[in-house]
């Protein structure tokens, strides 16, 4: 499944059009459009709005291990044209945020920085947006680095005056085409998340839910790919005894596997 983050509706419209997306009924508040494939979520703008909508559909959606997510939308930026990012981080804050570059998507590499309003003043070899890091923030629990992808095409250089709802549903359908035969050209990993009978019995202390076994599962098949040992991080965790400690320990195992 490829998950699409776009953070207003001409943004998405060439990807629910091109694709053949409907809507799905089932989320009420949030604006969601799937095909056996695809499924796009329209986040809103702004840094809150963006992470909150994203936690609530995947949270409901549990994404597999090998999945994708592509957030794709317009930014500011310096320079026009189409761009991957290789670093996403949110001005004044911590948590930057590193897709793993390893595959050639033909598009220009930049930097993304997010802010906490439209910017102006956009310095040299930067792109800025308003979601990118709080999408990052929300997403890095479900996919792995090598399956995030954030594409974002230069609608203005600090002026808005020009960006409107038609010109920005240009842009991003110019790049349509180009951003679905990259995604396509990545292989597929069906390898379900795993683990061992000795790790599946120590997890049991926590009581997690059947998707906070699910993105534990994730996690901990991410922490192996890298070397680590999950049956010793889980037992660096005492047992819990409500739902809130299951919750915070389930944050702080996602914080270490995800430094």
């Amino acid at each position: 499944m490829i998950y699409i983050a776009a953070a207003m509706a001409p943004e998405a419209k060439p990807f629910t059009e091109g694709l053949e997306l409907k809507a799905d009924k089932t989320f009420n508040k949030i604006r969601v459009y799937k095909n056996e494939n695809v499924t796009l979520v329209i986040t809103g703008t702004g840094i809150l709005r963006a992470a909150a909508s994203i936690s609530f559909v995947l949270g409901r959606l549990t994404p597999k291990i090998g999945d994708i997510f592509l957030n794709i939308g317009v930014c500011g930026g310096r320079n026009s044209g189409v761009f991957i990012c290789r670093k996403v981080s949110c001005y004044g804050l911590k948590g930057d945020f590193y897709p793993d570059m390893v595959y050639n998507s033909g598009f220009k590499e930049a930097e993304l920085i997010t802010y906490f309003k439209p910017q102006k003043n956009i310095p040299e070899s930067t792109l800025a947006d308003t979601e990118g890091a709080a999408l990052a923030s929300a997403v890095r629990a479900y996919f792995s680095p090598d399956r995030c992808f954030f594409i974002k095409i230069v609608s203005d250089k600090g002026d808005f005056s020009a960006v409107t709802p038609k010109t920005v549903a240009a842009l991003v359908s110019e790049c349509f085409h180009p951003v679905m035969e990259f995604l396509g050209s990545i292989p597929q990993d069906e390898k379900p998340p795993y683990l061992t009978a000795e790790e599946l019995k120590e997890a049991e202390k926590f009581n997690f839910t059947v998707s906070q076994s699910i993105m534990l599962k994730n996690l901990l098949t991410h922490y192996r790919l890298k070397g680590g040992n999950p049956l010793g991080l889980l037992k660096s965790f005492e047992a819990v005894k409500t739902k809130a400690e299951g919750r915070t320990v389930l944050e702080r195992i996602r914080e270490y596997v995800l430094q």
